[in-house]
């Protein structure tokens, strides 16, 4: 292979593994986030005030216990689900609704402040990439899924694969 192909390779090319990888990270990062925020919500866990304040909280907010409770049980199982790749799609829409209206919810305090819109915001671009690739090899969708013999979870990228 020439120097150009191989440094052209390296710009454009991508990796099925690397790739798989990337969306594993992508999902462990907010998976665990969002199962900690849920968790505190509903169970007090991790510095969280449970499921009878979180409701209160909603409701100052004009959020119905309903609502509050969905949105609370979202992040909870929703970030686990997405965390280990288990009904990933599935999990990632619930979750992708579920930061739109926080996203908008949090926009009356500013973008950037500490309460403000910027943390659902991101990871709602998170959850859209995750909802968007799928799960992909490194998941329980993979393996439970997968036809057999198959090496990858239905990822079909670019012939060139750099590393």
């Amino acid at each position: 292979m020439s120097n150009k192909k191989l440094i052209l390779n390296l710009l454009e090319g991508t990796n099925g593994k690397l790739v798989s990888t990337s969306v594993l990270l992508l999902r462990c990062t907010i998976g665990l986030l969002l199962f900690a925020a849920g968790s505190g919500k509903v169970l007090g866990w991790f510095g969280g005030y449970g499921m009878v304040a979180t409701l209160k909280g909603y409701a100052t907010m004009g959020i119905s216990a309903p609502l509050a409770t969905l949105s609370a049980y979202t992040e909870f199982i929703g970030g686990i689900l997405i965390a280990v790749g288990l009904l990933t799609r599935p999990a990632a829409f619930a979750v992708m609704i579920n930061m739109v209206v926080a996203t908008i919810v949090s926009l009356p305090n500013g973008f950037m402040s500490p309460t403000g819109a910027q943390s659902p915001f991101v990871f709602l671009m998170i959850d859209i990439a995750i909802l968007a690739a799928g799960p992909l090899t490194y998941s329980l969708d993979s393996l439970i899924f997968r036809k057999s013999g198959q090496s990858e979870y239905n990822i079909k990228l670019n012939k060139k694969t750099p590393l």
